[in-house]
């Protein structure tokens, strides 16, 4: 009995400490899964901090090349700017087209020759180099310098070494010059004083076939080639308000200089772009062009280009005081339309239709001059006319002016002028971004004999021309 007590007791006594050392154990694994998880996680940090090193090391390198970078970038801006190229910007065109002239008897590549015969072979009066519509701005080249100086003055010089606004109708020969002027901001960016030698305002259509104001067709209509101003040289104003842009200009038409006159010209123009699509403008000349004559001249034009179509068009009236083939005053009204549709993204198809009337005292336009060696009735010395007298010549290359009777060679009538249109067809294709290909069919006509013919050597009332450029601009 003793003895199973001291068992019991044994037993009792043992049992706590198995527990304490079951316990013991289980601890002692908590405690080494704790130290492999802390070990883990100090791996885990040790990485950590290595990327973070790392990436620290990386975010330095950066920041030192950025630095790097915009000390290089503000000095080239700071040289740019002393060189003077900051908001300078160069663009220019190159042209070479070909032209055949029905009536002239001509075919060839028309490039860099002058409106003047300089270098000219033209055998008859009709054929030798002047400003004609076979052979008006096109077929040249041009470099366009632009600066815009802090504060919004913009400065233009335009180059072209021949066929220039100055070269244009004997205007001035031989300049390089086709545009130069300056455009000072007044009291903010919407009123700008403006001076220097500018292409003219009226009408929709543009000189150049190249650049923002480029035009489609490779020949110019009747209107800018024979009624319109050509450049204007003074100074002006220009003001924007919203939709409207508003400026005038007095000086010289057509002229760098005069020596004839002292009274000043006025030429004006005013635009509203009545939404995104379409807008109209008007435009008008006043005032002297020689110590004798003066002009008055007024047009309004419109357009409308959306998506794939171009639509413009042009009305005008104008009057020349003693600027008539009669020695009378020059009076007309004109008209020109334009349609253009792109049939692909790359081809574009245009038909453009022009008319002046020009009747009047034997006709005359600002921009022809009567030539000399034709003869006309003297009815006067004799009613019968039978008795011809010496007269001037119309502008038989342009075919303006009087008609000439083709069985007596005489001028019919001295007061009466023959009325002019224009049908012109033209197809587009773009090569490249740069670079178009123009090719153009136009039917030039008049109510009288006025077109020269070289072949036949009579006068014809119609003429036909075909012309085909490449224009490459930058």
């Amino acid at each position: 009995m003793h003895i199973l007590k001291k068992s019991v007791i044994a037993i009792a006594l043992a049992i706590p400490a198995f527990a304490m050392a079951q316990s013991a154990q289980e601890v002692k694994a908590e405690l080494d899964a704790m130290k492999t998880k802390i070990k883990q996680l100090e791996s885990m940090m040790e990485a950590m901090n290595a990327k973070s090193a790392e990436a620290a090391a990386t975010e330095a390198e950066k920041r030192a090349e950025f630095n790097r970078m915009k000390i290089k970038t503000e000095a080239m801006e700071d040289q740019i700017e002393v060189a003077g190229f900051k908001g300078f910007r160069i663009s220019g065109f190159i042209d070479p087209t070909y032209i055949y002239n029905q009536r002239q008897n001509t075919a060839s590549v028309v490039f860099m020759k002058n409106f003047s015969d300089v270098n000219g072979t033209g055998t008859h009066t009709s054929q030798r180099a002047s400003y004609a519509y076979d052979n008006a701005f096109f077929g040249t080249a041009a470099l366009r310098f632009e600066k815009e100086m802090e504060g919004g003055t913009k400065w233009l010089l335009e180059l072209m070494p021949h066929k220039s606004y100055g070269d244009g109708g004997g205007y001035n020969l031989g300049s390089l010059v086709n545009q130069a002027t300056v455009s000072i901001p007044v009291d903010g960016l919407n009123n700008r004083f403006l001076a220097g030698q500018f292409g003219s305002f009226p009408g929709y259509e543009y000189q150049l076939p190249a650049g923002l104001q480029a035009k489609k067709t490779i020949t110019n209509g009747l209107l800018f080639d024979f009624t319109e101003p050509s450049f204007f040289t003074g100074f002006g104003y220009e003001h924007l308000e919203g939709k409207w842009d508003m400026k005038a200009l007095v000086g010289n038409p057509n002229n760098g200089r005069v020596t004839d006159r002292r009274s000043p010209a006025l030429h004006w123009r005013v635009d509203y772009a009545k939404g995104e699509f379409n807008g109209w403008g008007a435009s008008g000349l006043h005032g002297k062009t020689s110590g004798n004559t003066s002009i008055n001249y007024l047009e309004t034009d419109a357009y409308f280009i959306r998506g794939d179509w171009t639509l413009q068009g042009q009305l005008e009236s104008g009057q020349i005081k003693n600027g008539a083939f009669n020695g009378g005053d020059a009076r007309w009204t004109g008209l020109s339309t334009l349609a253009a549709y792109k049939f692909t993204p790359r081809v574009e198809g245009i038909a453009r239709f022009d008319y002046i009337k020009n009747s009047a005292n034997g006709g005359g336009v600002p921009s022809i001059t009567f030539g000399s060696g034709c003869r006309a009735q003297d009815l006067d010395a004799d009613p019968s006319g039978a008795k011809p007298m010496a007269s001037s010549c119309g502008d038989y290359r342009n075919g303006f002016g009087p008609g000439i009777d083709n069985v007596t060679g005489l001028i019919n009538d001295p007061n009466k002028g023959a009325n002019r249109y224009a049908l012109t067809f033209g197809l587009n294709f773009i090569l490249t971004p740069n670079a178009v290909l123009k090719f153009e069919l136009r039917r030039d006509g008049a109510s009288e004999n006025t077109f020269y013919d070289v072949n036949s050597k009579t006068y014809k009332k119609d003429n036909l021309m075909f012309g085909a450029s490449t224009v490459v601009s930058f």
